[in-house]
């Protein structure tokens, strides 16, 4: 998708905030030679071929844009967000570009368009092997951290607009 919008208009950056469940293998990062080290891994295990930016230790970006592990953030070039989802889903992501290519061409041609605000409840492919897969790389405690916090989230059930933050 980056190749693909890269002529359009579209710039695609990946943000490395921290790891989502830290463990044995890829422990939370105390150091920024550390960070800069398992990013060169990720970026080398799943060949990522667009920029990857590096939150620093504390997390300034991870912070500003909602502190979740695997979010996905359209931003116009005024700075404005034109798309927000809290997990990463191509399908998704370039249904938003799309929407946001058309909008454009209409302005173009003239129209005045006017803003709204709209929400989606998206589905993704989950295969729980990959995700079972990954964990296993980091380690066990990160097998154990998913598994509570999943736990967390069923117990707390759907609530729009709330972000729960564990420190």
């Amino acid at each position: 998708m980056a190749r693909e919008y890269s002529n359009k208009g579209f710039v695609f950056l990946f943000l490395y905030i921290r790891e989502a469940h830290p463990a044995e293998n890829f422990p939370a990062h105390r150091s920024t030679e550390q960070k800069l080290a398992h990013t060169r891994t990720f970026k080398d295990r799943f060949q990522i071929e667009r920029p990857i930016l590096v939150d620093d230790l504390v997390g300034t970006a991870h912070k500003l844009y909602g502190l979740l592990p695997n979010m996905t953030y359209i931003i116009g070039r005024g700075g404005k967000i034109l798309f927000r989802a809290d997990w990463t889903d191509p399908p998704t992501i370039e249904w938003a570009v799309r929407y946001i290519q058309d909008s454009r061409a209409r302005r173009r041609e003239g129209l005045q368009l006017a803003p709204f605000y709209a929400e989606i409840a998206g589905y993704r492919w989950n295969s729980p092997a990959k995700v079972t897969e990954g964990l296993l790389r980091a380690g066990p405690k990160a097998v154990e951290d998913y598994k509570r916090a999943m736990q967390r989230k069923q117990n707390q059930g759907p609530t729009p607009g709330r972000i729960e933050i564990d420190e």
